[in-house]
């Protein structure tokens, strides 16, 4: 995809990314062992001719991991990894990247000095990057006993710089019962941490009750909105931000096709929107791609402008990085 000079040196944001933790881990193994990083262009085309687009490709979305996650016992890896992701985010044009991390990442000892530690390293070439940490909290409903366990942990974290919540339900494509998620979502804003939620990826279902979670701000996807007035007035009267990833969107068959994609609508109801990688590795995308791909629906570079905007505001970080980011992007 060609982009263009003024699309290159425009600042990016990515609000939401995962880890993918064995996908980094074997990009920084291989470079290490001098071999072939997992090839996932095979891998997308296999889905492609096994699954037709929708829910159960989606589904497949991590069903592949290249290395074992063994290796992420080393300390050093576990940096590595976290730095090779935030250096492909500085290197296509990101300011500011938030990780979410699946798992019981966050609550291992000594997770948010590791995560600062790769920061540092990226920083000393890309100066203006910076990076926060979000935990994904996944159907609360399952275990009782370990999610209490489990948001004890990000509580701890959050005392140590964790920055957010990521809360994933299911069912995920039709409406859920969120009822434990508000009752852990008012502990962890009481805590600090932002909140955001996977919803409206596949159908409208759960955007409403997202929307209403205590202290949420933000929504991961939440494109489906876009077919329903009462929904988008609901996010833009509680204003909340929508984290768009178009390539997810349209590789896994949410959307047919991308120039089916409603982020212009979204953007003329007024919705605050930002774009977003999600899986970069397994889609083959950057965050410089994912607003090339606006651009080509034809979002103007005063609005790709303003999604970076949108983004800083809604970020889950602190209030000096958010000043001196938004003063940064004032002064060119």
């Amino acid at each position: 995809m060609k982009i263009s000079s003024s699309l290159a040196n425009l600042p990016k944001a990515d609000l939401h990314v995962h880890q993918e933790a064995t996908r980094y881990l074997d990009l920084v193994l291989a470079e290490r062992e001098g071999r072939e990083p997992y090839d996932w262009s095979a891998w997308r085309r296999r889905l492609a001719a096994e699954l037709p687009p929708g829910k159960e490709r989606l589904q497949r979305i991590g069903s592949v991991q290249p290395v074992p996650l063994e290796h992420d016992d080393d300390d050093d890896l576990f940096v590595a990894r976290f730095a090779a992701l935030m250096r492909d985010h500085a290197a296509a044009g990101a300011w500011y990247v938030e990780i979410r991390c699946g798992g019981e990442v966050v609550t291992r000892d000594g997770f948010m000095s590791m995560f600062r530690r790769a920061e540092q390293q990226v920083r000393a070439d890309y100066p203006r990057l910076r990076a926060e940490a979000l935990a994904i909290v996944v159907h609360a409903g399952r275990d009782p006993e370990r999610t209490d366990a489990f948001a004890d942990g990000c509580v701890r974290a959050a005392g140590e710089g964790l920055a957010g919540i990521d809360f994933l339900y299911a069912p995920y494509d039709t409406e859920a019962d969120w009822t434990p998620m508000y009752r852990l979502a008012e502990r962890f804003a009481e805590a600090g941490l932002g909140i955001t939620a996977h919803a409206g990826e596949v159908s409208t279902a759960n955007i409403a009750a997202a929307a209403r979670m205590p202290g949420l701000t933000r929504i991961g996807h939440g494109i489906h909105a876009a077919a329903d007035p009462e929904l988008l007035h609901l996010l833009v009267d509680r204003g909340v931000t929508l984290e768009c990833a178009l390539t997810c969107n349209t590789y896994f068959g949410v959307l047919p096709e991308i120039e089916e994609h409603p982020l212009p609508r979204l953007v003329e109801a007024g919705v605050a929107v930002t774009l977003a990688t999600d899986n970069p590795v397994q889609l083959s995308t950057t965050i410089e791609q994912e607003y090339a791909v606006a651009a080509g629906l034809g979002m103007s570079v005063e609005q790709l402008a303003g999604f970076t905007r949108n983004a800083i505001r809604a970020a889950f970080t602190s209030d000096e990085r958010r000043a001196a980011m938004l003063g940064e992007l004032a002064g060119g």
